[in-house]
């Protein structure tokens, strides 16, 4: 059965599933995507939220969502959009089952569609198929209940976003073959000897027991850094490349780091937490120091060779005795704040400047004011 608009009976028909949840009837349709802009209404994100059910839409996310969609046409995914209908809708069963599943739903066509969650979808597909037509041809699924009212569609956002939980960015970054800057975290952590067995690839933050040293979204956001890509960038064989020589010339020069991959290759019953303690007394042991690395080393790839661990090891020679303990009063106020570590764009800039004196690297413009503010 296909969906059609029935001029005489003044009804949109969907071939539909019914269900019940909590009591409440429920539909779940396949609805062609030229007909989402035109069916399904978003609450004005103008009005207050008490006037609303459902969070303020946020333009900045939609190109994102569609670029997605105009540059996978072949091959994206699009999770279903839930919506409330504000009046009843016929269901025609087919078949004589005792509790009809499926049938035909008969939408009125005045009805207003009020969609609760997947507003930015709706935004972005409107969007995509005025740049791609033929996307108008897929589908996706909407599931729909009967509206109660203001109150009861809130609760339903609030429901549909109860158990939520994003997964973290180093599980991201290892699942999604589709971000160049991912491909070359992962290519760097199985290349690079210190990163391979020291990398969490599930947590983008390390739990104080961890037996990890690095989490792969600091991997990928330093790689990033180095290579001096902004967000939509591409990298290139020649960019992963460079990265692996960089960071396995860095991982010459940490010996703690080596110690760290040597403790992990003893049999489970000789081993320490050696991570863990690195953590917890250094700041080498941190994604603050890859990312500032990173940022001081990024124009020494214009002088390095293809591939040359050796010459970045030599190059960084200087740092092997460095004394990253927490301890030392070079790192507070630049990675440090009362003792602990911190993150801010600012932090990575401020250790990036002491990495770059160290080796004789110059500083930028930004880097002069912001090494001048912390002097002064």
């Amino acid at each position: 059965m296909q969906q059609s608009s029935s001029e005489e009976t003044n009804t949109h028909d969907f071939p539909a599933l019914r269900g019940m949840q909590g009591g409440r009837a429920c539909y779940t349709i396949m609805c062609p995507l030229r007909l989402i802009p035109r069916l399904f209404h978003y609450d004005d994100s103008g009005l207050p939220a008490e006037a609303r059910a459902q969070r303020a839409i946020n333009p900045g996310r939609i190109p994102e969502i569609t670029d997605y969609l105009t540059q996978n046409s072949d091959n994206y995914i699009l999770p279903a959009i839930t919506a409330s209908l504000d009046q009843e809708a016929e269901f025609v069963p087919m078949g004589d089952d005792i509790v009809p599943l499926a049938g035909k739903l008969k939408i009125p066509r005045k009805a207003r569609l009020l969609i609760n969650d997947g507003q930015h979808r709706r935004a972005a597909i409107e969007r995509a198929i005025t740049k791609k037509r033929e996307l108008g041809h897929d589908s996706i699924p909407v599931l729909l209940f009967i509206d109660e009212g203001l109150k009861r569609s809130q609760q339903m956002f609030a429901d549909l976003n109860r158990h939520a939980i994003r997964p973290s960015t180093s599980l991201n970054t290892f699942f999604d073959k589709r971000d160049s800057a991912s491909t070359l975290a992962r290519c760097v952590m199985q290349e690079v000897p210190c990163f391979r067995d020291l990398t969490e690839v599930e947590k983008s933050s390390l739990p104080l027991k961890s037996r990890k040293l690095f989490t792969l979204s600091a991997i990928k956001n330093a790689s990033w850094r180095f290579l001096e890509k902004r967000k939509r960038d591409i990298a290139t064989g020649h960019d992963h490349s460079q990265c692996i020589a960089f960071w396995s010339g860095v991982c010459q020069i940490m010996p703690d780091w080596e110690e760290a991959l040597r403790n992990e290759s003893l049999p489970i019953h000789l081993r320490t937490n050696l991570p863990m303690h690195l953590r917890k007394g250094s700041i080498h042991a941190h994604g603050v120091f890859l990312q500032a690395l990173a940022v001081s080393c990024s124009s020494l790839k214009h002088e390095a060779p293809e591939y040359a661990p050796d010459w970045y090891a030599e190059r960084l020679r200087i740092l092997v005795n460095e004394n990253w303990q927490r301890s030392n009063p070079e790192w507070e106020r630049r990675c440090l704040q009362s003792g602990r570590i911190s993150k801010s764009h600012t932090s990575v800039e401020l250790l990036a400047c002491y990495l770059k004196r160290r080796l004789d690297i110059p500083l930028s413009d930004k880097q002069l004011e912001l090494e001048g503010a912390l002097t002064s």
